[in-house]
């Protein structure tokens, strides 16, 4: 524990607008290397944890609650916080994806395009993203039944804190778009690249986190299979087209089945000599013998008629 001769950023009123201004990206800068480059991060930075001290620089207080992230996570939130920069749907998914897991039965395709469109609701041109977003943005996971690790919500939440304290040390600060100048710089190395230096770095990044995590699927993968060997499952019929035909196919079988069957029985029925008498010289077992071969001719019709429009169509 140690003193610290300020006050709170809510009690400031000694500064003006542009020194305000160079606070409140010290300040951000601050909380983005603690998130994205240290792992461990103040968790609760509202007002009344900042405080402007004597000789004009920022001092923190009240670690009680800290946030950690690993190498992994802070990978995955260096990806987002770039696809968000360049509103780029696939990549921000990817980011989410590297720590988070999609529900089961979800089209990641349907992930990627409700993305875009929030991306295009709070981030579009004209537009101020605010504290409001990331509410919104962890709405949309949860909609899509995505669990993310509880250090993101952490991170979140503080996140929508320190939105809030940047606007009261400089009211109208536009958080977002300064994050994400800073997550840039940190990406490029320099702040003034030419075009095509730019386009050179831009051109690779969607593949960045399927080539991060290519060798641990592929890892997996081998050692699933020295495991527990190759084990093929086929989904029958998962296609209304293909029940369909299989139908059809089993419905002229059992037809031509029964064809035969009813017209070999009515043959040996009119092969039975005597029996009672039906009709004339006609015998009962002569009848039915007759009306069996009547039956199987027509169901057998059938079959060659069903057999000939296929072939026609």
């Amino acid at each position: 524990m140690e003193w610290l001769d300020g006050v709170s950023v809510r009690e400031v009123t000694w500064l003006d607008a542009r020194e305000r201004v160079k606070l409140a990206d010290t300040l951000l800068r601050t909380f983005l290397e603690q998130m994205l480059q240290d792992g461990v991060f103040h968790a609760d930075p509202h007002p009344g944890n900042v405080m402007v001290l004597a000789d004009g620089s920022l001092g923190l207080i009240d670690f009680g609650a800290a946030g950690r992230l690993d190498t992994v996570q802070q990978a995955a939130l260096r990806d987002l916080m770039a696809g968000m920069s360049r509103r780029d749907a696939d990549v921000v998914a990817q980011a989410v994806l590297q720590v988070g897991r999609l529900r089961r039965g979800v089209d990641l395709n349907d992930f990627e395009r409700a993305l875009a469109r929030f991306m295009a609701q709070h981030l579009a041109p004209g537009t101020r993203p605010d504290a409001a977003m990331f509410n919104a943005l962890l709405r949309l996971f949860f909609e899509f039944g995505i669990t993310l690790p509880a250090e993101w919500s952490t991170f979140f939440r503080a996140l929508v804190t320190l939105d809030g304290t940047l606007s009261t040390l400089a009211p109208g600060y536009a958080a977002i778009d300064a994050a994400e100048e800073f997550a840039a710089r940190w990406g490029r190395g320099q702040t003034t690249p030419g075009p095509v230096q730019e386009a050179a770095r831009d051109a690779p990044l969607p593949i960045v986190p399927f080539l991060r995590r290519l060798p641990r699927h592929i890892d997996r993968t081998f050692t699933r299979l020295e495991r527990e060997g190759l084990h093929v499952r086929v989904s029958h019929f998962a296609d209304d087209d293909d029940a369909r035909v299989v139908t059809r196919l089993v419905n002229r079988v059992v037809l031509a089945f029964l064809a035969g069957a009813i017209g070999l029985l009515s043959v040996g029925l009119i092969a039975i000599p005597g029996g009672p008498p039906f009709a004339g010289n006609t015998s009962l077992f002569q009848f039915f013998g007759y009306f069996g071969l009547f039956c199987a001719t027509v169901l057998a019709m059938r079959v060659i008629v069903a057999v000939l429009r296929d072939g026609l169509n």
